[in-house]
């Protein structure tokens, strides 16, 4: 008689992978050899289950890893019990405080980047898919990327859009529509955003720009620098006369970016390099920041080409900017854009406060 799979009071059976009454042994996935048909995905997922319920979170997730090896023409990644997205989400969500998780998110980045055949290319965008579900659901304070990889060897994290065009060429099975099922179930609400307008911010607008920023920059940069320094900057950088005087004098062009119903959800800053020769100018950008309850919807990107195309028309060469060295999320969005590291830069600012920044450019 076989014997039951373990379960503990504070562990329940994972909804989205299989129920067993056994416990399965990666014996029964080395015997299906180079095997990588339904066979082996079923039994990938069944073996994870079993991991689970065993209190092995980590290595249930490698085996969900291991099903979405297999091409699947002809299984949908729907089937009751057999979501191997929702399983990663639900994974994430209730792992045992104490139980060994790794980093998931760095797993999954070096797993996309490091791909090898069969079927490499949709593999690689089935973790870029994973790697997604764990920057959404886990603190990346407390679950960050592989920075020196990123910097080292120029990867650039993906958007959603990325991953859903890249599924949608390559998968032969539901892949789009599966994932993002799970990432509907894991609490992400998206929706792309549409006819945005740059609308140059008069001079009666500047108390708007300081009002954005006074909202926006708590919440972004609670956890890289500390709230004295964040006050400390507002009022040196985002007060009305100091903003009058960058445009009056230094011809700083402050745009507020807004909706179609009219919504203001952000503002960018840029100028020209004072005193440079025309045909070797650099524009500056000096602020692009959207409301964090719009991000993920393409808002910000969306400006950056904004701001690429008015300093290509202007005649700039370059587009130069300054991010803090933890902004981490700001970091990837101008590596997915095209901007290389040139410096870093540690500027004293006064009152004891520091600006510790990567210098970026992109080359126009």
């Amino acid at each position: 008689m076989e014997a039951p799979a373990p379960t503990s009071p504070a562990l329940s059976p994972c909804p989205f992978l299989p129920q067993i009454n056994r416990r399965y042994s990666a014996d029964e996935i080395h015997a299906l050899g180079r095997d990588r048909s339904a066979t082996f995905y079923h039994t990938a997922l069944h073996y994870a289950q079993s991991l689970w319920l065993e209190g092995f979170p980590a290595k249930s997730l490698l085996l969900v890893n291991r099903a979405l090896s297999c091409h699947l023409p002809e299984v949908s990644l729907q089937s009751e019990g057999f979501r191997p997205y929702h399983a990663v989400a639900w994974i994430l969500q209730h792992r045992p405080e104490g139980q060994f998780i790794g980093n998931p998110r760095r797993h999954y980045q070096h797993l996309a980047t490091r791909m090898v055949e069969p079927h490499r290319t949709l593999r690689t965008w089935r973790a870029w898919a994973c790697w997604y579900l764990s920057k959404h659901l886990l603190p990346e304070s407390e679950h960050p990327s592989d920075e020196k990889q990123i910097r080292e060897e120029g990867i650039v994290e993906p958007r959603r859009l990325d991953i859903v065009r890249h599924l949608t060429e390559l998968s032969p099975s539901d892949d789009v529509a599966a994932w993002q099922a799970a990432l509907k179930w894991a609490g992400e609400h998206w929706s792309p955003a549409s006819h945005l307008q740059f609308v140059p911010a008069r001079r009666e607008d500047l108390p708007t720009v300081e009002a954005l920023a006074r909202e926006i920059w708590p919440q972004v940069y609670r956890e890289l620098i500390t709230p004295d320094q964040i006050q400390y900057m507002l009022g040196l950088m985002y007060n009305v006369p100091h903003l009058e005087e960058e445009v009056s004098t230094r011809g700083v062009r402050y745009q507020l970016i807004r909706e179609e119903d009219g919504s203001i959800v952000g503002f960018l800053g840029w100028e020209l390099e004072a005193g440079a020769e025309s045909e070797r100018s650099t524009a500056l950008l000096h602020k692009l920041y959207v409301k964090p309850n719009q991000h993920g919807r393409g808002i910000g990107a969306s400006a950056l080409t904004h701001v690429i195309e008015e300093a290509t028309a202007e005649g700039a060469s370059a587009l130069q900017l300054r991010v803090n060295r933890q902004n981490r999320k700001a970091i990837r969005a101008y590596l997915r854009a095209g901007f290389e590291f040139e410096e870093d830069r540690c500027t004293d600012i006064g009152g004891g406060f520091v600006m510790d920044d990567h210098v970026m450019a992109k080359r126009l």
